[in-house]
């Protein structure tokens, strides 16, 4: 049998991680938008909360541990590409979004409904920052 070179495993682990994060991130931001017009908005968050806690995080955690295995693979490499700092960039703000979302989700838990306020915005804002750093790392590998 044959094994994927580290690089391209860590890359391959990193992809999935990301689909997993993002996907989760939108679904919590998607309930919490929904809440005000449920029966039971705490309810909605605590399903927000849960699928944040055992799928955005740990998603999260993967994404940021293969991303970083990678570049301390190639620091050199790494350090000297332009679109690398744009992408972490983006990913930084995707990161506060994460937080945002998760933080919401806990106060509406807890049945503070006016936790939802703006949450289509922030899922909308972290869906950009997702994109815009999924564009740059597919674009730097085009001829």
């Amino acid at each position: 049998m044959h094994w994927l070179p580290l690089p391209t495993a860590l890359v391959a682990a990193h992809v999935v991680a990301d689909v997993v994060w993002i996907g989760a991130i939108l679904s919590s931001s998607l309930l919490l938008a929904g809440a005000p017009f449920m029966a039971d908005p705490s309810d909605t968050g605590l399903l927000a909360r849960r699928i944040y806690a055992r799928l955005a995080t740990p998603a999260f955690l993967m994404s940021f541990a293969t991303g970083v295995g990678r570049i301390a693979l190639f620091p050199a490499v790494y350090a000297h590409l332009p679109w690398m700092h744009v992408k972490l960039t983006f990913v930084l703000g995707l990161v506060a979004f994460h937080h945002i979302i998760g933080a919401r989700a806990k106060r509406l838990a807890d049945g503070q409904v006016g936790a939802a306020k703006g949450a289509t915005v922030i899922g909308a804002m972290a869906f950009v920052c997702a994109a815009a750093a999924a564009v740059l790392a597919v674009a730097k590998s085009l001829p």
